[in-house]
C-alpha cells in the first residue's frame, strides 16, 4: 500500500513538473495579415500608425497554461536585433473585450511601433481556448505564463519585460506584480482595484460576472473579491516594479475612486507609482489618447528599455 502510494505521490510530482515547465510553449503560430477595412480604421484612428505598420508582423499563436491551450496574438518589430518586451493584458470577459483584428493592428501595433516585443492573451476559454476564465483566479497563470512565451520569439529580450493592462487587464497587471518580480515596470489604465466598491456602482456585475466566472462564488465571496482587490495587498506587490496609474475623472464602469484608494495605499507603503487623473476622461481616456500614449511610451522607455534606476521613496531633498 504505501509502496503504491509513493508511485502515486513521484506520478502527480512528475506531472506537475512537467506541466509546469510546458506553461508558456507555443504550440501553433499563424501569421496574421491585417485586412484593408482594418487597415483604413487604424488609418482613421491615427493616420502615422501607417508608416509603423509596415515593419510589423502579427501573429496569432496558441500556447500552453497549466496544460490548457489558450489563444494569444504576438506584435513584433520585422528587424533583426533585441527587443524589450511588454505583456498586454485585456479587459472585459468573454467575447466582451477580447483582442480582435482592430485591437491588435491598432494597440499591440502601437506598443511595437516603438520597438518592443507584445504578447497579449486571451485568457481561457476564450476565442476558441480551452478551459474557463475565472476574471483574476487561475487565469491569472496565462498571463505569468507569457514570460516563458516570450522566450520562444527570437528578438524578444527577456531581460527587460514590462506589463500593462485596462480595466480587468489592470486587475490582471496589479495580480501579476503580487506574484512576480519578473517586470521591469507596469503601465494600468482604469484597472479594477476594489471589487467591493465595483459592485456598489454596478451591481449587475455580481450575477452577470462574478457568480458565473469565480468558482464557489457566493459560498466564499469576502474571500475572493479581497483576492481580486489590489487595495487589500497593496503592500504584496514587487517594489521594484514601479508604476503608472491613468485614470479618467468621467470613468464609469471603473470610478476613480478605486485607483486614488490604490494610490493612498501604495503612496503609503512607498512603492514607486505615478498617477494621472485625466480631468472628464471616460472609460479609455479617449479624450485625452494622444497623451495617454505618450506618458505610457516615456514610462515604459524609462524603465524597461532604458532600464534606469527606481526613485528614491524616502522624505528628501532641502
Amino acid at each position: 500500500m504505501r509502496y503504491k502510494q509513493a508511485i502515486i505521490i513521484v506520478l502527480t510530482f512528475l506531472k506537475c513538473t512537467f506541466s509546469y515547465s510546458q506553461n508558456g510553449k507555443i504550440i501553433e503560430k499563424q501569421r496574421l495579415i491585417l485586412s484593408d477595412a482594418t487597415i483604413a480604421k487604424i488609418h482613421e484612428a491615427d493616420s502615422t500608425m501607417i508608416h509603423g505598420l509596415k515593419n510589423i508582423e502579427f501573429f496569432r499563436i496558441t500556447y500552453l497554461s497549466d496544460s490548457l491551450k489558450v489563444k494569444a496574438f504576438v506584435a513584433k518589430p520585422v528587424q533583426e536585433g533585441s527587443f524589450p518586451c511588454i505583456i498586454s493584458n485585456r479587459g472585459g470577459t468573454g467575447e466582451f473585450g477580447k483582442w480582435n483584428e482592430i485591437g491588435v493592428g491598432f494597440f499591440l501595433g502601437k506598443l511595437a511601433s516603438w520597438g518592443y516585443v507584445v504578447v497579449a492573451s486571451q485568457y481561457r476559454g476564450n476565442d476558441g481556448g480551452e478551459g474557463q476564465e475565472e476574471r483574476g483566479g487561475k487565469d491569472l497563470n496565462d498571463v505569468l505564463s507569457l514570460v516563458n512565451t516570450l522566450e520562444e520569439i527570437d528578438n524578444a529580450d527577456t531581460s527587460r519585460i514590462g506589463v500593462e493592462g485596462a480595466s480587468r487587464g489592470g486587475m490582471m497587471t496589479y495580480l501579476a506584480l503580487k506574484e512576480s518580480c519578473k517586470f521591469k515596470a507596469a503601465v494600468v489604465l482604469a484597472g479594477a482595484a476594489n471589487a467591493f466598491e465595483h459592485l456598489v456602482h454596478r451591481p449587475d456585475f455580481e450575477e452577470n460576472v462574478y457568480a458565473k466566472l469565480i468558482p464557489n462564488y457566493y459560498k466564499n465571496k469576502e474571500k475572493e473579491l479581497k483576492a481580486r482587490s489590489a487595495v487589500f495587498w497593496a503592500d504584496k506587490m514587487c517594489k521594484t516594479t514601479p508604476i503608472l496609474i491613468m485614470q479618467g475623472s468621467s470613468d464609469w464602469r471603473v470610478p476613480a475612486s478605486e485607483s486614488l484608494e490604490l494610490l493612498n495605499k501604495l503612496y503609503e507603503y512607498k512603492h514607486p507609482v505615478r498617477y494621472i487623473l485625466f480631468e472628464g476622461a471616460d472609460h479609455r481616456i479617449r479624450e485625452f489618447r494622444k497623451e495617454f500614449f505618450a506618458q505610457t511610451k516615456s514610462f515604459f522607455d524609462f524603465y524597461v528599455k532604458d532600464l534606469n534606476d527606481l526613485p528614491n521613496m524616502e522624505l528628501h531633498g532641502k
